[in-house]
């Protein structure tokens, strides 16, 4: 009985140390959970091998751990006080939580649903497109009453922004706002462009296009487009292609100047202005026929993208002017919005929720006097050139008219210069090809022949190809002549075939101001070059000989760099111009095409897949002072003669180019007494419209 009342009372102690022990852990995890600073605490029970003896038969033991749970063991350990206190700690950090995953939620919603919107790619088109954009044409009494300089926009960098464009997976439709009546581009620009906007449908995206004021030019591009929407309050001016020439002969008899003339060609347009009062017949013809061939290239443009025959489109420039309502009946646009609302029209074209994407324009800053006189002394010089870092393709702009001379000019071609980029491309080896993108109407034959000969070696060097802008003429054709492929625009105005000098003398204008020239000489032949008399026989006949060795060196150019006999090529020279189609069809050329296609040729020749493309020569990013000291253009020299800037500016609206006529009175100002100029050169002042 002892024994067993021992036993009982053994198994009591132990059962009692057993609950100490479990109520000690218990409480000791309560405490360690209310110092957790917030944070949510789990209490486990101690597991069953420390809260009971090493024994079997000890149900009552087990009881207090299977009822005790984590929850009421932590709460019955606090004060009641500190209970709701507890319970706020354990809540907050869920409610935060909560919070931040539902504006997770919100920001992820937001942004499926801006992906889900289609974007809209806005390329705004306006202003003069040139292939390169130099300080060319600066008119210095802009800034006197409060003007600035005119802004000439970069071709290929919109051909650039249309390939990018192509490329980019989320841009799903692209609208052309050709609301600017501003618009300027060439023949040979807009087939270029219209093969980019092609390469852009294909890509899968919808191209439309916003019409208000517009002409031939603005319905050319929007004929490549899918979609053509104009403005209710506005109109369409689409005539046919017309070319004005000015005549200086009449002018020059009453100014008292004279010129003199040999010439090899009968054709020799950039001539007869001179020697002529009105044009003659066979020009005239000649003309007529290379703008037939201009217009006709116009005509199926429009045509080609609007459905339309080409006998509809030269019917509908016969008639030239539409207002809205019967434009979309003619079927030039898809449809008519009000004025103003090109957005809201075209988000219905797109259909669905549209997030429009502008490229960013930098702000307009305005220049203090002493910030613009940094920039005019900063000018006159070619800006450094960025060095070439990885496999590319250069293209090397001949653009403007070709001279002699070592110093650069903007807006020419000086020899000196030209020749130096050309020989530095053919130096740089990540410069695999080339492509020379000609854009003049020539100059001098023997700068023409410079240029040629360092392109000739660069051609050597590497695989070059040559593409033809709006003009390609006389000494712009004489550098073609490389024996490497042609490429031309179907209105690429190209040919002139024919040389010539010319000297005018002014006489008579210095008896009309009282002046009397004397001339001293041991001959007559010593004062053929003097201001004040022309050129007579004699002079003539030995000047002759020296045109007629540089013309048949010429078309012996041209016959072995094309493979043309000279006796076939008597007929296309002369002088003739020719649109880019003609002188497809008769072998002056190889391909039409444009940069786009350039480029690939040259880049299968050289065996290359990827390359970046470098534009050269890098022209001057400053204004040069000569243009506002001491050198003036061709305006103020015909001014310095009795021609005011009034009646200039009234003709420069009307299309009359100073360009060639420039460079004929600065050799006749120059005071130069040695041998003339030979001149490669097209009739740069016909105009084109």
């Amino acid at each position: 009985m002892k024994a067993r009342g021992c036993a009982l009372s053994g198994r009591l102690v132990l059962e009692l140390v057993g609950s100490v022990a479990l109520l000690l852990a218990l409480t000791a995890a309560a405490g360690l959970a209310q110092a957790d600073d917030g944070a949510t605490a789990v209490a486990e029970p101690p597991p069953a091998a420390e809260a009971k003896p090493a024994t079997e038969t000890a149900p009552a033991a087990e009881a207090p751990p299977a009822a005790a749970k984590p929850g009421d063991a932590k709460t019955d350990a606090l004060p009641a006080d500190e209970k709701p206190v507890e319970a706020k700690t354990t809540e907050k950090p869920s409610d935060a939580e909560a919070t931040r995953a539902e504006k997770r939620k919100e920001a992820e919603a937001k942004a499926k649903a801006e992906a889900a919107k289609l974007q809209v790619q806005l390329i705004t088109l306006g202003g003069t497109y040139e292939d390169i954009v130099g300080a060319n044409e600066f008119d210095p009494t802009s800034l006197v009453i409060g003007g600035s300089p005119g802004k000439r926009r970069n071709f290929y960098k919109l051909c650039e922004l249309l390939e990018e464009t192509a490329k980019n997976p989320k841009i799903h439709a692209v609208v052309i706002d050709l609301s600017d009546a501003d618009l300027t581009m060439n023949l040979a620009q807009l087939d270029e462009l219209l093969r980019r906007l092609g390469t852009l449908r294909k890509s899968g995206k919808k191209v439309g296009a916003w019409l208000e004021s517009a002409e031939s030019a603005h319905l050319a591009v929007a004929a490549g487009c899918d979609h053509v929407a104009m403005a209710d309050l506005g109109g369409i001016d689409m005539p046919s292609k017309t070319m004005q020439s000015y005549f200086y002969r009449d002018a020059m008899d009453l100014l008292g100047l004279k010129a003199s003339v040999v010439r090899a060609g009968n054709f020799k347009g950039a001539v007869e202005p001179y020697v002529n009062s009105t044009m003659s017949e066979p020009l005239r013809q000649h003309y007529l026929d290379m703008l037939t061939r201009m217009n006709d290239a116009q005509v199926s443009m429009i045509a080609r993208g609007r459905g339309l025959t080409t006998e509809k489109v030269r019917e509908l420039q016969k008639q030239r002017l539409f207002l809205p309502a019967e434009a979309l009946a003619a079927g030039l646009v898809d449809e008519l919005a009000p004025f103003g609302t090109m957005k809201a029209t075209l988000n219905r074209w797109v259909g669905g929720e549209t997030s429009w994407v502008e490229a960013a324009a930098k702000p307009k800053k305005e220049m203090s006097f002493f910030e613009l006189m940094g920039k005019v002394m900063s000018g006159g010089g070619p800006d450094k050139a960025a060095k070439v870092t990885e496999t590319s393709i250069a293209v090397m702009h001949l653009s403007g008219a070709i001279v002699d001379g070592k110093k650069e000019s903007p807006g020419s071609i000086v020899s000196g210069p030209t020749v130096k980029a050309i020989q530095e491309i053919g130096r740089d080896d990540k410069i695999k090809g080339v492509v020379v993108r000609i854009n003049s109407p020539g100059g001098s034959a023997t700068a023409s022949e410079a240029i040629r000969q360092a392109l000739a070696e660069l051609s050597k060097k590497k695989p070059t190809v040559v593409s033809m802008g709006e003009m390609a003429a006389s000494g712009g054709y004489w550098v073609a002549c490389l024996g490497v492929p042609v490429y031309a625009e179907r209105g690429t105005l190209t040919g002139s075939i024919g040389v010539f000098s010319m000297k005018i003398s002014f006489g008579t204008l210095l008896k009309r101001v009282g002046l009397h020239m004397e001339n001293i000489a041991l001959d007559e032949a010593a004062s053929a070059f003097a201001p004040d008399r022309g050129w007579n026989e004699d002079d003539q006949a030995k000047l002759q000989k020296t045109i007629d060795d540089v013309y048949g060196r010429f078309l012996k150019l041209v016959s072995d760099s094309r493979g043309i006999p000279i006796e076939k090529l008597q007929d296309l020279a002369g002088g003739r111009v020719w649109s880019g189609s003609q002188a497809k069809a008769a072998g002056l050329v190889d391909e039409i095409g444009g940069l786009d296609d350039c480029l690939a040729a040259v880049a299968k020749k050289a065996g290359i897949e990827k390359y970046e493309i470098v534009h050269r020569p890098n022209v001057s990013a400053g204004l040069d002072l000569s243009v506002l000291f001491g050198d003036p253009d061709a305006s103020s020299r015909l001014a310095a003669l009795g021609v005011s800037r009034e009646a200039l500016t009234l003709l420069g609206k009307a299309g009359l180019r100073t360009g060639v006529l420039d460079l004929f009175l600065r050799e006749v100002l120059s005071g130069a007494s040695a041998r003339p100029t030979i001149w490669a050169l097209a009739p740069d002042d016909l105009s084109i419209r």
